[in-house]
């Protein structure tokens, strides 16, 4: 029997960077290889979302919206896909369904053709507005399970999520595996089964942490998954995913390879020395990460605590600090690891491990996720943590920050008004950037300089961590 070939989105402008040098390479790093790029016959490329958007304005001195305007015009024969944290958006809080609408409008007008639509919980409610819109917007809505493993999420729990996403109208399915914890033959069980249930294409993203994504890989292509997630070869492995060229050559003959090998190497050798430049945002991995098996730590959550431990001369705390991750992990219901969830149970870790005493000082992103503001949680919360929380919940303001587009734009109109920046007041991607970095952005706005990515691409100003 014939299997069919999945096909392949590049993951190198995104996630294989922002795995490997923490999101830090910059947009004029990218203009020289992508036309080349746009040769490959890749499905799609993703180059926009997770933390992305927020790297830009908060180390680049970039306009995220400058460097999607860049791809649209690079990228003629290839779709463009971000990553959407659902209600979430780009950000770490929750918003309204117009400021939601509002962004996706956007992001379609400025090229976005795929959205991968997650919530850190897999609660569908915190995605089906932004499915919604993506759709109203007639581009691929691709619903998410974010993959985990726990005494709560087994193949009936992951059957019925990726059901339910498909009922709400997603176009597509990804399972994202952000921390390698996918068993190939695991996979290849879970993929037979989704493809038996549903009618709509599924794709797979996995990282290469723990050593398994290759044979990952392969046996969801055996299974007759859709679609690969694959990372150029020079930003491949480790922290990232498997290698674009190593997955083709498995999948073909050299003879009946439809894709040029030359090419592809041209395009690992240009990012093989953008690489060198940005060596000092290297996490400390050299090799397999088999613990992640165990504790379930994502390598780049790890890296950003480890790096706050040396800063505080904490250092010798690092091994405390990955024990008690999988602990609080267990109190809150088995939450997955992965943006907001991963920095909300990492910052309340880094607390009990400094306080030497366990849940003594309570984060209010904490206390928020455990009563259910970021969504429903898969399990059951730790009876004795539950009751610590109720009595430090009574102790705190009630904030909704949860405005309607509105809202914002006025807010946006005095702060341009008061700092004579007229110019980008009824600009809409200006103002996305502060509804959804207010800090940053006018940081951004008040202090950079912005010039130097508009000279390099030709554009004119108003043209109409990690773990993700």
């Amino acid at each position: 029997m014939t299997i069919k070939k999945p096909t392949i989105t590049e993951v190198i402008l995104r996630d294989g960077q922002q795995s490997l040098i923490a999101t830090r390479m910059k947009t004029e790093d990218m203009i020289p290889i992508l036309k080349d790029m746009d040769k490959v016959g890749y499905s799609s490329v993703e180059v926009w979302g997770g933390a992305t958007y927020d790297c830009c304005l908060r180390y680049l001195d970039e306009n995220p919206w400058d460097r999607l305007k860049v791809f649209k015009k690079s990228f003629k024969n290839t779709k463009l896909q971000m990553l959407l944290r659902g209600k979430n958006l780009v950000g770490y809080r929750q918003f309204d369904d117009s400021v939601i609408e509002f962004f996706i409008q956007n992001s379609i007008k400025y090229g976005i053709n795929i959205f991968r639509i997650f919530d850190a919980l897999n609660d569908i409610n915190n995605i089906e507005s932004s499915i919604k819109f993506v759709k109203k917007g007639k581009e691929n809505a691709q619903g998410t399970i974010c993959y985990t493993t726990s005494p709560v999420h087994n193949e009936r729990y992951w059957i019925k999520l990726a059901k339910d996403i498909e009922d709400i109208g997603a176009t597509s399915l990804a399972i994202k595996d952000m921390a390698g914890l996918l068993r190939p033959r695991t996979c290849y069980e879970l993929v037979k089964k989704l493809k038996k249930n549903l009618n709509i294409p599924i794709h797979l993203h996995t990282h290469s942490t723990t050593g398994l994504s290759d044979a990952t890989n392969f046996k969801a292509y055996e299974a007759g998954i859709d679609n690969i997630d694959t990372s150029i070869s020079s930003f491949s492995n480790l922290y990232a995913h498997t290698a674009t060229e190593s997955f083709i050559s498995m999948m073909y003959s050299e003879e009946k390879n439809p894709f040029d090998m030359k090419l592809l190497t041209k395009i690992s050798e240009y990012f093989n020395e953008v690489r060198k430049k940005y060596k000092k945002y290297e996490g400390s991995m050299r090799g397999v990460d088999v613990n992640m098996l165990i504790n379930q730590v994502p390598g780049g959550m790890l890296s950003i605590l480890e790096k706050q431990l040396l800063d505080l001369n904490k250092a010798d705390k690092l091994k405390l600090l990955i024990d008690e991750i999988p602990k609080i992990r267990k109190d809150v219901g088995y939450v997955p690891l992965v943006t907001p969830s991963s920095q909300i149970v990492g910052a309340q870790a880094l607390m009990n491990v400094l306080d030497d005493q366990r849940y003594k000082t309570l984060n209010k992103e904490f206390i928020d996720m455990v009563n259910g503001k970021y969504g429903k949680i898969p399990g059951d919360i730790c009876p004795k943590l539950k009751k610590k929380i109720d009595k430090a919940s009574k102790n705190i303001d009630i904030d909704d920050d949860v405005q309607n587009l509105e809202f914002y734009k006025n807010e946006f109109k005095e702060f341009c008004s008061d700092n004579q920046l007229k110019k980008i007041s009824k600009n809409p991607t200006d103002l996305l950037n502060f509804i959804l970095f207010p800090k940053e952005a006018k940081d951004f706005y008040l202090h950079k300089n912005k010039s130097t990515l508009n000279d390099i691409i030709g554009l004119q100003e108003g043209f109409g961590l990690y773990v993700d």
